[in-house]
Order: structure tokens, then sequence, then C-alpha cells
């Protein structure tokens, strides 16, 4: 069996943009990271599927970040620089951004991690059914009820004037 190190490496990127968002920030999810890494070391052990390192990950990070919320009681939101990695055809201003993360933040927690994995990450139906313990139909359905809420919420939140966070929800 690979080192745990071996088994990160290659992976290591998508963990750091999936803790980022899930946390809201670049320091919270860095410290989420943290922990659910000496969490897995610590259980790397248990790991039956070595190819199955990434979902594994993705559930300890999923965990951890659910432990911090009970324990602050606090809101997560999507993090800035997970905003930025968004496709838009000009940059978006940081309205924009701060637009997009609020209206994140008002989609359902299961929704919103869909989202998260899809668009962010780039992961796929499956992948994301796997990840969520769930069928991909359903998985279908959150992306669907998360993008039209997304839409909903930063539609609620924009002016007259539309921007690329309008234009961002639009195209989901």
């Amino acid at each position: 069996m690979k080192t745990f190190e071996e088994l990160l490496k290659p992976v290591y990127p998508e963990l750091v943009r999936y803790s980022r968002a899930m946390a809201g920030s670049s320091a919270d999810g860095d410290d989420l990271l943290q922990d659910a890494l000496l969490n897995a070391w610590r259980k790397v052990h248990t790991l039956r599927d070595p190819d199955g390192f990434k979902f594994w990950m993705l559930k300890i990070i999923k965990n951890a970040n659910i432990s911090r919320e009970r324990s602050r009681k606090f809101k997560s939101w999507i993090g800035l620089e997970a905003i930025q990695r968004i496709p838009a055809s000009e940059p978006m201003s940081y309205e924009d951004k701060d637009l997009v993360r609020t209206a994140l933040a008002k989609v359902p927690k299961d929704q919103r991690e869909a989202v998260i994995l899809y668009e962010i990450l780039g992961m796929s139906v499956k992948e994301i059914a796997k990840q969520q313990k769930a069928s991909e139909s359903a998985v279908k359905n959150r992306l669907s009820r998360g993008r039209k809420r997304l839409r909903v919420e930063v539609s609620a939140l924009t002016t007259l004037e539309k921007g690329h966070g309008q234009a961002f929800a639009e195209s989901c």
C-alpha cells in the first residue's frame, strides 16, 4: 500500500479548494484541512481501497466541517478564492464576488455542497453521488434546486443593474 503522503499528493490541491469553499475563507479552510489531515493520518490504516482516497478525504473534511459548525455555531459561506475560480467572461468585481458568496450561503447545505463540488471542483455527478451517499438522480436534483435557489438569492440581493454575479447565477 502507498504511504499517506503518496496518496495525498495528487489530490491535495482539490482538497484545499474543497475545504476553503466549505469553510468560507482561506484561513478557516486551511485550519479545517489541517484538522481533517490529522484525523485521516491517524485513521489511514482503516482505508480499505487506496483508489477511494480522494472520496475518503472529502468525507473526512465534510465531517470535520460539520463538527466545527456545531462547536462554533457559525454560518459557512464560500471563500473569496473559490469565487475567483468561477468562470466569467470578464473579471468579477469584488461586489459581485461578495454577492455570489452571500447568495450561496443561503442555499441549503446538501445543494450548496453539490454546487461547489460540481461547479468549483469539477466533479462528475457520479463522483458527487458517491461523496454524498446519494443516487445520481438525487445529485442532479440537488444541483438543479441549488442553482435555482442561487438564482433566486442573487436576484433578491441585486439592484436594477446586473453584474457578473447575476450572470453567473443565471448561467447555472
